[in-house]
């Protein structure tokens, strides 16, 4: 699995917010599009905003990362952001499946 993890530095929990929603509508309309698996979106109580985009191949992750800039480009027009990222190949991951064991 390989991974596209971008993280974004605001000046506030509110921007982060609003950056959160921007992400979740545009990332999650490219699921699809993009072949994304994993899309994962976390704001920290210092107003930074941290995605998680997997990809089940290198080719889709290629294909996101020609199109990123376009993106978040609404984004970038504004808020101002201190934006780090990179790119990775998932070497662990673990998520509980909500099931009830009830019968």
């Amino acid at each position: 699995m390989f991974g596209k993890i971008l993280n974004f530095k605001f000046t506030s929990v509110s921007e982060a917010k609003l950056a959160a929603s921007f992400c979740s509508e545009k990332f999650g309309s490219k699921i699809s599009e993009y072949n994304i698996i994993g899309l994962n979106i976390f704001i920290s109580q210092s107003g930074d905003l941290n995605v998680s985009i997997k990809f089940e191949n290198p080719d889709a992750l290629k294909n996101f990362e020609n199109n990123y800039i376009n993106i978040i480009a609404d984004l970038k027009g504004s808020l101002v952001f201190k934006e780090n990222n990179f790119v990775g190949v998932c070497t662990f991951t673990y998520e509980k499946e909500a099931a009830s064991t009830e019968m």
